[in-house]
Order: structure tokens, then sequence, then C-alpha cells
């Protein structure tokens, strides 16, 4: 995957995770986000602080009708695509964990590259307000995502790391 960004935008972090997924080799890949087959080594295609690019290519693996996308697919990948962008917008000793996760359903997830883009619309000392589109190919609003991250140190997220 061939990923622009500028390293000094981001957090030491935040570049790691960057560099993994540009060279393929992500060592600390989230064992729920492989076992669930999110691909951002594939799918992340544009990125900058605060903002993110996605395109999935649903295939219907994850359909639970022919033609529809499995809801608790689109929140997983909902959940995982906002995470992303308020991590790309954290600066160095910052961490964050979902706080509220909100998916509204339009119309039916179908087959075909699906475009989530998602953007921090606000962020406090303690708090990020993502939100984030899915549209069809042919530009309809799918599904819309309203997140709310609380935005800790890394030791009150992870605990001390000696």
């Amino acid at each position: 995957m061939s990923l622009a960004y500028n390293p000094e935008d981001y957090s030491p972090m935040f570049q790691g995770f960057l560099k993994g997924i540009s060279s393929g080799d992500w060592p600390s890949k989230p064992k729920g986000i492989a076992k669930l087959g999110i691909m951002p080594e594939d799918w992340l295609k544009e990125i900058e602080p605060g903002r993110v690019h996605y395109v999935w290519p649903n295939d219907g693996s994850h359909d639970i009708q022919p033609g529809r996308a499995f809801g608790g697919w689109v929140g997983a990948l909902s959940d995982h695509v906002v995470s992303i962008c308020m991590f790309s917008a954290l600066t160095d000793g910052e961490a964050f964990t979902t706080q509220d996760l909100q998916i509204k359903l339009f119309r039916p997830v179908s087959h075909g590259d699906i475009t989530i883009t998602a953007h921090v619309v606000n962020r406090s000392k303690s708090t990020g307000y993502i939100e984030a589109e899915w549209r069809n190919a042919e530009g309809k609003l799918l599904v819309k995502v309203l997140a709310w991250k609380a935005i800790r140190t890394v030791e009150a997220i992870h605990g001390r790391r000696d």
C-alpha cells in the first residue's frame, strides 16, 4: 500500500501505526481487527490529522441477506474508522477510548466499493467528536456515524509500561 503522509504531523505512536500499515508489517494489529477481517493496510486511502478516507470493497462476505451487509459488521468497521480518525488527531502521550458510538443506517449497504470518510468535528482536552459517512458508488448516503471519544493520557488508558 502506498499511503502519502507527513510523519511530523503525527504522534510517535501513530507514526508507528502508519509505518506498519504502509509496509504491510503491522505486528501489533489488534486481534479483534484481524479476526473481523478489517484491513486498513488495504482500505485506508487518504489521511491527514483529524481526517481519514477509506474505500471498502464490499464483496458480499459480510452480508446478512444477499446484497445487505450485516449491521454488526457496519458497526465494527465504523468504530475502527472513527477510531483511526481520532488516533490521527492525538498528540504525544495521549490515548482514547470510545465513549459513545451511534450508527444510523439510511440504506442497505450493498456490494461494490463503499467510500467511508471521517473527520474530527470537535476536539477538546478530554473529548473528541467524530462524524463519518458511508457512500455507495453513486454517492448516495448509506450510513452516518457519530462518535465521542474520551481522551486521556496513555497511562490512564493502557496503564504504565515499564
